[in-house]
């Protein structure tokens, strides 16, 4: 098989078995809300390597705290959903802009959404929910890529009588 052809096989298992964990994980601790929420945020931020996976584990993470919040808090001050949804989205891509964080723009984006215009027959009653859902599901992204990583270090670098590839390092 093509390095290519593996490297996609090995990142979508790593896709696949993050999003179950969250999911799984979610359920277990019987948190309100939808498991779904912790599932996509591991796919989301699950990357090739462990260190982007982390950066992009931690920017969602601040992003959808940073959105709920402002959400909640213009939900609270404003009192229409759709009038704090409108200049919560606008408010939060000025600040994103400002502090030249375009990659926390969408996360942000839709944690603002969520929280404004989840309605009082939703489960969620809280901005928190959603935000724990997204935590839990970057942890467990971090956690299946740190297992990936350390497993493939172990067979990666090594030919057959266990010196290492020629151009390799140990």
């Amino acid at each position: 098989m093509p390095p290519r052809h593996f490297e996609a096989v090995i990142f979508s298992c790593k896709a696949a078995i993050a999003a179950l964990i969250a999911a799984l994980a979610y359920k277990f601790h019987e948190l309100p809300g939808a498991p779904w929420v912790a599932a996509v945020s591991a796919v989301l931020v699950t990357q090739p390597d462990l260190h982007a996976s982390f950066k992009a584990s931690l920017l969602r993470v601040v992003a959808n705290l940073a959105g709920a919040f402002g959400g909640a808090l213009l939900l609270v001050v404003i009192g229409e959903p759709l009038a704090a949804m409108a200049i919560g989205v606008m408010v939060t891509g000025l600040i994103c802009y400002l502090l030249k964080q375009d990659d926390a723009l969408r996360p942000a984006f839709v944690a603002v959404i969520i929280v404004t215009l989840i309605g009082e027959n939703s489960k969620w009653h809280s901005s928190l929910d959603r935000v724990v859902a997204v935590i839990i599901g970057c942890l467990c992204a971090l956690i299946v890529g740190l297992l990936f990583d350390k497993i493939s270090s172990l067979f990666k670098f090594h030919s057959q009588d266990g010196t290492p590839k020629s151009g390799q390092q140990e």
